[in-house]
């Protein structure tokens, strides 16, 4: 659209860069349009990590003009292919302020719709920043910027709604930064094809290789955000920056990374940066059997081996982790031997109380059979008359006689069968017959998913964390599970395992009320309606709520006396509106 040229502010006397759009572009009226649109847009967006615009010529001047802070360093393409983010720690680090720049720049109803890794800018003093919102659409809900016909942005990082000729939303940027964080963590991009057809066929189909396959140190929770992110399904990604940057935050808290900025900065700045890389992997290793210790003290084997495998990952070499690793597998191997030998005591155990039994059985059967001198003076047997319905006498005892034994009559056996009752079938959850699954110790691997946000979780009492998926090993049958999330109500729930299915729901619970603030309002008695229905005036909005229904996050339409625009809320907590930037309904193209 434009080149861009170093200049200088001879009035504040500071070095800028000016984008001026090319001549033959400028000629079009829609392409000034658009120019002046993105100059709006983003003037409307002070944060720390987007690129300050300073001014701008307007949409009927000669020719059009952008002038904004000017950054010296180079793109995030060009110093990661000088210097890998190794271990992929930093990967998380780097892309944590950008994911910050999305939040902020989605709550303004901006969506850069052209994210890519020649779009941040790695300053020389180690700060990352945003760039170049020229294909910007504000999503305002009376009208949606798109070109008909066209694909705007770069194929291997386009969401696949975009390909489809869909509009963009604040969840197709999170897509395209799924591809530059799988880019910046594993070395290669996700989708990857001879021809540009072939590659938007990929996307479109969802065809990638999972992260941990390409990179073997990547953390499974570093591995499961960038898959979410890649979702296919719009509905089924993150539906917030917010969600991403909280996400890459706790990961990078779990791998003992405090200051992810702090550590970013150094990395860059350090001569050379894989110094500092190996540094930082050292922490990781140390983090690692640290945490794979703990685990083993609370008897979670599982967690230990993945921290030691972690551990071996970062550094192959590292004879800690091995040893541990080694001793958990002989413990593992010397469990199973003491469990197949229990079974085989048990097994012939059995087997010799059925010999025992049918043994008996057999001598019985003999003992009431009468002998062959018996057989043949034996009189012929003529039937005894049934007696009196009103002789209450012993059938045991005949008159003058003693008592006999007398036959025990017996249930017939079913036809076909042996007399016993069919034995249930177990039936799981879905109504279908289970497949048993062999597993050691009789615990099966499961996957808990939790729905639309990650959760602290604890489970039959025992505090697994805080994460969006969980892969604990669990006996069959029912387990208790207690989700909790500062935007939803603490919830109970009961999980019945079965050996068919290996993946299950965690739910949170009600979400709670979202409240408003508004920022310089014209007046505290301007009313304030949400999504077109009035919630209260400015003063009173503190008392008034809002229910977000069965999902923890809702975006809805704010207007403030005649001013209006998009806001997104959480349960539990305050969204602050500033009446400043909302946009009047005549200032709309």
């Amino acid at each position: 659209m434009a080149v861009v040229w170093r200049g200088f502010d001879t009035q504040l006397r500071r070095t800028v860069a000016v984008k001026v759009l090319h001549a033959h572009l400028h000629q079009r009226e829609e392409v000034r349009r658009r120019f002046d649109r993105e100059a709006h847009a983003v003037a409307r967006l002070h944060h720390p990590h987007i690129l300050d615009v300073y001014d701008f010529s307007g949409p009927d001047a000669e020719p059009s003009y952008l002038v904004t802070e000017f950054i010296r360093g180079h793109t995030l393409r060009v110093f990661a292919e000088a210097h890998p983010f190794e271990p992929p720690e930093l990967a998380a680090a780097c892309l944590l302020p950008i994911a910050e720049a999305l939040e902020h720049a989605h709550a303004a109803g901006v969506v850069h719709r052209d994210l890519k890794p020649e779009n941040v800018m790695v300053r020389e003093d180690g700060v990352v920043k945003l760039t170049d919102f020229g294909i910007a659409a504000l999503l305002d809900p009376d009208e949606k910027f798109t070109v008909t016909g066209s694909i705007l942005g770069s194929p291997s990082h386009l969401a696949p709604e975009t390909i489809e000729g869909k509009a963009a939303d604040p969840r197709s940027d999170l897509f395209s930064f799924g591809t530059i964080l799988y880019w910046l963590s594993c070395g290669e991009l996700p989708f990857r094809a001879p021809s540009p057809a072939a590659l938007l066929r990929q996307i479109l189909e969802g065809q990638l290789v999972d992260p941990r396959q390409v990179r073997k140190s990547l953390s499974d929770a570093q591995a499961n955000l960038i898959l979410r992110c890649l979702q296919r399904d719009p509905a089924q990604r993150y539906q917030s920056a917010r969600e991403v940057k909280e996400d890459l935050l706790k990961l990078l808290l779990d791998h003992g990374i405090e200051d992810p900025r702090a550590e970013v900065a150094a990395f860059i700045t350090a001569s050379p940066p894989e110094a500092r890389a190996a540094e930082l992997r050292a922490r990781l290793v140390d983090r690692a059997l640290e945490r794979g210790d703990e685990a083993l003290a609370q008897r979670r084997t599982a967690a230990a081996l993945a921290e030691f495998g972690r551990a071996l990952a970062l550094d192959p070499a590292n004879a800690s982790a091995r040893g541990q690793v080694e001793r958990i597998r002989r413990r593992a191997r010397l469990l199973l031997y003491g469990t197949r030998a229990a079974l085989a005591s048990l097994g012939a155990a059995a087997l010799w109380l059925c010999g025992v039994h049918a043994a008996r059985g057999l001598q019985a059967l003999r003992d009431a059979a009468p002998g062959p001198a018996a057989e043949a003076t034996a009189a012929p047997a003529t039937p005894s008359p049934l007696p009196a319905p009103e002789a209450k006498s012993d059938p045991g005892v005949p008159p003058g006689g003693e008592r006999t034994a007398a036959a025990v009559p017996t249930r017939p056996a079913q036809r076909g069968g042996t007399g016993r009752p069919p034995r249930p079938q177990r039936i799981d959850s879905l109504g279908s017959p289970t497949r048993e699954r062999t597993v050691a110790a009789g615990k099966l691997p499961v996957t808990l998913q939790v729905h639309y946000l990650y959760a602290d979780l604890t489970l039959d009492g025992v505090h697994l964390g805080s994460s969006a998926t969980f892969r604990p090993q669990l006996t069959p049958g029912p387990h208790t599970a207690i989700a909790r999330h500062s935007c939803c109500e603490e919830r109970t729930q009961t999980i019945e395992v079965f050996p068919s299915r290996d993946h299950y729901t965690i739910e949170l619970g009600r979400a709670k009320d979202a409240f408003l603030s508004i920022d310089h309002p014209p007046a505290m008695d301007t009313p304030v309606l949400v999504d077109g229905g009035f919630l209260s005036t400015v003063a009173d909005l503190s008392a008034h709520p809002i229910q977000l229904g069965d999902k923890p996050f809702r975006t809805v339409r704010v207007a403030v006396g005649d001013r209006a625009g998009l806001v997104e809320l959480h349960g539990g907590e305050r969204a602050g509106v500033d009446y400043l930037q909302l946009a009047k309904p005549e200032a709309a193209p």
